[in-house]
């Protein structure tokens, strides 16, 4: 039940614009259904504006630093809370064109039996990836030493995606806490493309977009941490 949950929190999170979420909410007994989050669901997950330093506490800390990837800042565009999932969603203010239909958007889910590890995990995320496209080229990028159990890192290019009509590239960073899953991912529009078997796409070897890969490489492998009793990973 958990593993299917967690499957279709993730189809809503790559599919679904912010005006299409449909809310069940229970007031003083009264059931209503609406576009916007509850009164109790709401909470605020900012990203922070600076580093920060980790703290000696037995709380575990999703540490997200702000993003310096769009020129005019951001704007956060979603900010929800579910019985067993957390989620926020930024996009940038006043996007350029190279900017457009780009989003960060971070989530946590609870309560994920011990088994769901971050490949098991990232399995799940491919699957909804190349669901929502018309071909896929998804990996892990090479890093300089080995990750541990949990931590995972993938990287795609979308060659169309059906609700944008346009292509896609993508990086994400999944990482297991004592008992939950957390994942951010940083997303950005290109013009649609093809994928040759055996071929890395062209759009990829571009260089405004080596730059925003790099970018988003430094951030998730610098910047977001997974932090506990003054461990962080």
């Amino acid at each position: 039940m958990f593993i299917h949950s967690a499957v279709f929190i993730l189809i809503l999170i790559f599919t679904a614009p912010v005006y299409a979420e449909v809310y069940k909410c229970d007031e003083d007994g009264v059931v209503r259904y609406s576009t916007t989050p509850c009164s109790s669901q709401v909470i605020n997950l900012d990203l922070d504006d600076t580093d920060i330093e980790p703290e000696v506490s037995e709380e575990e800390r999703f540490i997200t630093p702000r993003y310096t990837g769009w020129k005019n800042g951001w704007q956060k565009t979603k900010d929800l809370k579910l019985e067993r999932f957390f989620e926020i969603e930024y996009e940038p203010i006043s996007p350029s064109a190279s900017e457009m239909h780009s989003s960060i958007n971070q989530q946590k889910l609870t309560n994920l039996p011990q088994s769901m590890s971050v490949q098991r995990f990232a399995i799940s995320v491919e699957d909804i990836i190349e669901s929502i496209c018309a071909n896929a080229l998804i990996y892990q990028p090479k890093l300089a030493k080995k990750l541990p159990d949990t931590v995972f890192y993938g990287q795609y290019a979308c060659s169309y995606k059906r609700d944008t009509k346009r292509g896609e590239l993508g990086y994400y960073k999944i990482m297991r806490g004592e008992n939950s899953i957390y994942m951010i991912a940083i997303k950005w529009s290109v013009d649609s493309f093809e994928i040759e078997e055996g071929k890395v796409p062209d759009v990829i070897q571009e260089t405004q977009q080596k730059d925003k890969i790099n970018i988003a490489q430094r951030y998730l492998k610098n910047k977001v941490k997974l932090c506990r009793a003054g461990r962080c990973f």
